[in-house]
């Protein structure tokens, strides 16, 4: 079962005007204004019925010819939320924490983004992990929405624009309180592959203080850190962190719509159908069972989505209904 690099990620936002400005003079993605979401989204996402409107907007990144790794931006009207990961610090689990984008300025990028009222966990920051040799800052946006904006020394990847537009987002990281469970979900019931698997110790955490662990605490904190890709070309997926050392809130249950974060991850699958079939074989359950659903700017699709065991939705589809 053939799966593509992240289509898109959804960010459930209060306000897409407050959201669209960075996205659109920083990182240098494009706007697609879309119409609003068609009923049948309302259901999928288990929005309560006072909901009025989905509306909606697509982030794309600049100069991809396959419209890859974007970020749509919804809104729910007349609902109550609250935010997902609410007041968080990187050692409170649940959800979805980030996306990730690659950069060849991460610093340009953050000083834009802090002219926008964002700050981060931490200043940006020189590090190695694992084979890569990286700078890298987690920005802090309103509702949520972290970006890890990464300047990869080596390996380097090529095609970056100078300037610092970033890239498709390509990865996105979840924290996690029992790291053996999601390692489960992904690779017994979704199918997954491990690509790097990893422990942090000894050191003040990646880099001086990327996740704004304090010190000295930091340290001697042990963190694990598994990567994951999907059976296919994709060079990114989910990548999973562990912290034994400090324990926060989950926030599992919050982690869904109408509330305000990253909603979910969309992948482009050969077979929705089947995969789900295939999921459900393995013993996994369905958040959404597989049904045709109008996306723009896509068209119809054949959608499902699973949720893992503490609160993270990962959404696939396939051309067709």
């Amino acid at each position: 079962m053939i799966i593509q690099p992240i289509q898109e990620a959804v960010v459930s936002t209060f306000d897409i005007e407050r959201l669209a400005a960075p996205l659109m003079q920083v990182c240098r993605y494009d706007r697609v204004d879309l119409p609003d979401a068609p009923p049948s989204q309302f259901a999928a996402w288990h929005v309560p019925q006072q909901c009025t409107r989905i509306e909606q907007a697509l982030f794309v990144p600049q100069n991809t010819v396959s419209g890859r790794g974007a970020l749509r931006l919804v809104r729910f009207h007349g609902v109550e939320q609250k935010v997902m990961r609410s007041s968080q610090r990187t050692w409170d689990t649940g959800g979805i924490f980030d996306v990730d984008m690659f950069s060849a300025d991460v610093d340009k990028v953050y000083r834009g983004l802090q002219r926008h009222g964002w700050t981060a966990f931490g200043e940006p920051v020189d590090y190695s992990e694992a084979h890569f040799s990286v700078r890298q800052v987690v920005a802090i946006g309103p509702d949520g929405l972290n970006l890890a904006v990464i300047q990869r020394y080596s390996p380097e990847v090529p095609g970056l624009d100078p300037s610092g537009r970033l890239s498709p987002v390509f990865n996105s990281t979840q924290m996690v309180a029992d790291i053996e469970g999601a390692i489960a979900f992904y690779v017994d019931v979704l199918g997954w592959h491990e690509d790097l698997d990893f422990m942090v110790e000894g050191v003040a955490e990646p880099g001086a203080d990327v996740l704004g662990l304090p010190l000295p605490a930091a340290i001697g904190a042990q963190r694990r850190v598994v990567i994951f890709n999907p059976p296919g070309p994709s060079v990114g997926g989910v990548e999973l962190i562990h912290n034994a050392a400090m324990y926060g809130r989950r926030c599992d249950a919050d982690c869904a719509a109408p509330n305000v974060g990253i909603l979910c991850l969309r992948f482009e699958v050969e077979d929705a159908s089947a995969y789900a079939a295939a999921i459900a074989g393995r013993g996994g359950s369905l958040h959404i069972e597989p049904a045709a659903f109008v996306i723009a700017p896509y068209g119809t699709v054949t959608l499902f989505a699973v949720r893992s065991p503490e609160g993270a939705i990962v959404e696939f589809f396939s051309y067709g209904g």
